[in-house]
């Protein structure tokens, strides 16, 4: 037993570390989230265990978990294209398992919804066994067998695939919003933002729309007008106050730019209407982390633990600040149910 403990643990964390680093560098996502689940087992075994290192091995393999999460979306978007629904399935499954990023969950819920799929979405939340390392090893081999399906999947799929991940009606809305304000779309998905702004800019010469004001917002933001952007957000809430985007995209901007108690105000409307409430909430946590109030993160964060989409990030959150209020037991039992093995 002593000799196998010695092999086990003749190497610190800092090796797997430093090789989880090196493989994420070279967009080996798999075996940089398979390096950084022994970084993790060593830190915790070492019980001399920092906070700062935890959460720094667990902020990478949630990051390789979602960058193996979006060679799957990729994979199914390419699979609904060329009509194999089961194959499909397959790979916005493997998300569940993998991916800890809530927006990129919700869109493989919302496409496997879609899809009909006979196995619930919820029941993949958990891996059944251990961190899920050998289905991301799945998962990454098949997308590096894979050509590149850019070009092979027509705009229209694209654009179709895209709708379908927006939440509440907008899916419907965007998809009626006409041809050209699809184009502008397509620019923008292809990374021609002056290109999508112009267009977005013609077409709301022409008429009023929450939508239209919305993508030039998002569209300036990133120019870095954040006034102009704010603007357009709040016309866009006059129009259409329950427009989920408009609502999380003014919090952001709040938050991007020191106005935290506007932001704070924004999400608690949010979950109040109704409106993308669980995302509001976990970025209501973030917020109160970010503001040194403890108390109120950990509030908001522990109503996310019935969650589908949120449950293991509000959890991960949660770790460290009942670690740190001295809450040990409650903090071991969320380890253990939702993040234990490098989950």
């Amino acid at each position: 037993m002593f000799l196998k403990k010695l092999f086990k643990f003749g190497k610190d964390y800092s090796h797997y570390l430093e090789k989880g680093d090196r493989c994420l560098a070279d967009e080996r996502f798999a075996d940089a989230r398979h390096a950084y689940c022994e970084a993790l087992e060593k830190i915790e075994a070492s019980g001399e265990t920092a906070l700062s290192q935890v959460e720094d091995v667990r902020q990478k393999i949630a990051l390789t978990g979602t960058m193996l999460g979006r060679l799957n979306l990729v994979e199914a978007e390419h699979a609904l294209a060329g009509g194999d629904r089961e194959k499909a399935g397959e790979h916005l499954r493997l998300i569940m398992d993998l991916a800890d990023d809530g927006t990129l969950r919700e869109s493989a819920e919302r496409l496997l919804a879609q899809l009909g799929s006979e196995v619930s979405a919820a029941a993949w939340v958990e891996p059944v066994d251990g961190c899920g390392s050998c289905a991301a090893d799945a998962a990454e081999a098949e997308a590096d067998d894979q050509p590149d399906m850019a070009g092979t999947i027509t705009r229209e799929d694209r654009l179709a695939l895209y709708f379908q991940t927006l939440p509440g009606d907008l899916p419907e809305r965007y998809a009626g919003m006409g041809e050209e304000f699809a184009k502008g779309c397509f620019l923008n998905l292809e990374g021609n933002e002056e290109g999508a702004l112009r267009v977005f800019e013609e077409l709301s010469a022409e008429k009023e729309d929450d939508i239209l004001h919305y993508e030039r917002a998002i569209l300036y933001f990133h120019q870095g007008d954040s006034g102009r952007c704010e603007h357009l957000l709040l016309k866009a809430l006059a129009l259409n106050p329950a427009n989920p985007l408009c609502t999380i995209g003014l919090a952001q901007l709040y938050t991007e730019t020191g106005r935290e108690p506007e932001a704070l105000r924004v999400l608690e409307r949010m979950i109040s209407d109704d409106l993308l409430p669980e995302q509001a909430r976990l970025m209501h946590g973030d917020l109160y982390v970010h503001l040194q109030d403890e108390s109120n993160a950990v509030e908001s964060y522990s109503t996310l633990l019935a969650s589908p989409a949120h449950a293991r990030e509000a959890a991960e959150r949660l770790v460290p600040l009942l670690q740190r209020q001295g809450r040990t037991k409650e903090a071991t039992y969320l380890v253990k149910k939702f993040t234990k093995g490098c989950c």
